[in-house]
């Protein structure tokens, strides 16, 4: 659907269609008839009398029927009562009738905006070029025939060069109402959430949320998600974080067990074991007297974006974002700025697993004249937003494109296809397909998953677990293991090195090394990894799996700092914990060497924890070469865990 400038409203259009005084006019027809049926029907239209004004310039065209001022006059009507298609006839008649009389230069830009509707692009331009020839000193009018030409261009370029676009309905188990629409999936691509209404109209029309699970290569099992989250008004679009645990969806009622801030508000369920936790408000920093809906949550829950018309903003419908803090509170929300948000309105914000590219929908942007899908890259060096990219066509065509979710490796998009009659929404369906290339993220993501248990006991623990990227020492991720069962999940994005810590108070920790550096990109697959955790004993045993010296030196190297500041941090937090640094390498080369070798670097780490703060006297460090494999020497991948740097608590 088109969208006029926003300082042009339907009562401007009212106000001249009811107040144009007849003496002030020069009649573009020669019929003394014509002209008394048309200054007739003015003053019904003075009067309000719409139905007998209608009557009269009608009656004034079948007398002259290029008479370009009942032509005009029937399309300005037509217009204020929604009857587009009759408003679009009359405006064509005008043009035909008078090409080139200023007073009617808004005939072509009518015109013009009825052949974009249809995807007819070089008629649309050729009219809104005319209209912008006439120059009629219209700021508004012609700022915004200047905008749709560049659209006409853009759109005529693009049609030459089509994606690949094969989109596919989901099964009719997911497709089993009325509508469906506002689709996501966890990052492991096993869960699906979307919003359905069982009716169009009637008492089945409330919004509800439902869930499908992935099996036998299938959507199945579709359910609604909790007596918790889904009642007797509406719940609406809502997202997930990547490992499914959650949820912040919008609910537009105001009742004593739900109660709101605004026309819609945004609220918050945490998944805990199999169940969801009663929904909360997410507060006056998120929501406010206005609308608040479309909500998309970062990988690891820590960012919201969402869509709100409240006051102050670039348009109607603006983006915003707030941040969570180390307090556990919402951040005031800030607009994302005119790089994403423009007069027009913005909507449907998808911020991908990989946190990097943000996928929204726009009236404003440069596109094919309606709503269209766009992409956004995260600029790290100027903290910005870039200027939005087109996802192209037939992913966007004439008509709107309101949403869209992409997967965490970029390959697979979800969306619903509207379709209406009568210019009402009869359907949506949801949909996936294959992402072309130029649309995929430019940084496309994976996980590790599995869970957190007691080494002892096997019990399912409550751990952090944070992603740190070895390259600069900086966390990109923290989530928490379910203290039901110990599940996680956590994203890895493509080039980076990274390392995943694990910690418990009362219990040793645990690191793992990713590197998914440029070089390994296409080696990235999902990761299942159970975690077991130690309580801390004396005996207990750790590897230090991200400290890291060249081949046969024993220097460290900088990106061991992550590891050693872990190692720092678990000695602070128990502080009567003693333990021994000890240097392991494979059997490669001289015995005495590799002990000495060995030795040098458990030096090395030693040196690194009493010169930051730990005393020396809870330390002791020792190398013993070759002398206690990890694994079979006979392999490169043994041989490297065999290299290594453990701690043992001694006391």
């Amino acid at each position: 659907m088109l969208h006029h400038s926003p300082k042009i409203s339907l009562l401007i259009i009212f106000y001249w269609v009811v107040s144009l005084p007849a003496s002030a006019q020069t009649y573009y027809t020669k019929s003394k008839k014509a002209i008394k049926e048309f200054e007739q029907a003015q003053a019904l239209l003075t009067k309000r009398q719409y139905k007998e004004g209608i009557e009269k310039l009608n009656n004034a065209i079948r007398i002259d029927n290029s008479f370009a001022d009942a032509h005009y006059k029937l399309a300005t009507t037509y217009q204020v009562f929604r009857e587009d298609s009759l408003a679009y006839y009359h405006f064509e008649r005008t043009i035909i009738a008078q090409p080139t009389v200023v007073k009617y230069a808004l005939a072509h830009y009518y015109t013009g905006e009825s052949y974009l509707r249809q995807g007819k692009y070089e008629q649309a331009k050729m009219h809104f070029q005319n209209y912008l020839n006439l120059k009629p000193n219209q700021a508004n009018y012609e700022k915004e025939a200047q905008r749709l030409v560049a659209c006409c261009n853009f759109a005529l370029e693009a049609l030459k060069n089509p994606l690949p676009f094969n989109p596919q309905p989901l099964n009719s188990e997911v497709n089993q109402f009325a509508l469906q629409y506002s689709p996501v999936v966890s990052a492991d691509g096993l869960t699906l959430i979307y919003t359905a209404r069982k009716a169009l109209d009637g008492a089945n029309r409330d919004e509800n949320i439902y869930v499908a699970e992935w099996k036998n290569n299938d959507w199945t099992n579709i359910k609604p998600i909790s007596p918790n989250i889904n009642t007797l008004n509406s719940e609406g679009t809502c997202t997930i974080s990547a490992d499914g645990k959650m949820l912040v969806f919008t609910g537009c009622e105001n009742t004593p067990e739900r109660r709101s801030l605004g026309k819609c508000d945004l609220y918050f369920s945490r998944k805990v074991g199999t169940e969801w936790t009663k929904p909360v408000n997410l507060g006056a920093n998120i929501n406010s007297p206005a609308w608040e809906s479309q909500p998309s949550l970062s990988a690891d829950g820590k960012k919201l974006f969402f869509v709100s018309d409240r006051a102050g903003g670039l348009g109607r419908m603006d983006i915003y974002m707030s941040t969570l803090n180390e307090k556990g509170e919402w951040t005031p929300a800030v607009n994302l700025g005119e790089n994403i948000n423009t007069p027009y309105d913005e909507s449907a914000p998808f911020i991908h697993v990989s946190g990097k590219t943000l996928y929204f929908s726009s009236k404003g942007h440069i596109g094919f004249g309606g709503e269209d899908l766009y992409k956004s890259e995260w600029d790290e060096a100027t903290q910005q937003w870039q200027k939005p990219q087109n996802l192209g066509y037939p992913i966007n065509n004439h008509e709107d494109q309101f949403s869209i979710f992409i997967t965490s490796d970029g390959t697979k998009a979800y969306y619903a296809v509207e379709k209406r009659k009568n210019g009402r929404l009869a359907s949506s369906l949801l949909y996936s397909f294959d992402l072309p290339q130029t649309a995929k993220p430019k940084q496309v993501s994976n996980f590790v998953k599995g869970t957190v248990k007691d080494a002892q006991t096997n019990a399912p623990l409550e751990a952090i677990i944070e992603l740190i990227n070895l390259a600069n020492n900086q966390k990109e991720n923290s989530v928490t293991s379910d203290k039901q069962n110990g599940s996680y999940l956590i994203v890895l994005n493509q080039g980076s090195e990274y390392a995943l810590k694990v910690a418990k108070q009362g219990y040793s920790y645990k690191s793992l090394t990713f590197n998914y550096t440029e070089t390994q990109a296409q080696e990235m697959k999902p990761v299942e990894i159970d975690i077991l955790l130690e309580p801390l004993k004396v005996g207990v045993t750790f590897r230090l799996n991200n400290i890291f010296f060249e081949y046969g030196k024993y220097t460290l190297q900088e990106k061991s700092k992550s590891e050693l500041n872990e190692l720092i941090q678990f000695m602070k937090d128990n502080p009567n914990v003693k333990g021994e640094i000890s240097g392991h390498t494979d059997n490669i080369g001289n015995e005495t060497a590799n002990q000495q070798l060995s030795l040098n670097r458990a030096k090395a780490v030693f040196d690194y924890l009493t010169q930051n703060g730990i005393e020396a006297k809870r330390l002791t460090y020792k190398g013993y070469g070759s002398s206690k494999p990890d694994a079979p020497n006979d392999t490169e991948e043994n041989r490297a865990k065999n290299r290594r740097i453990e701690f043992k608590i001694i006391e």
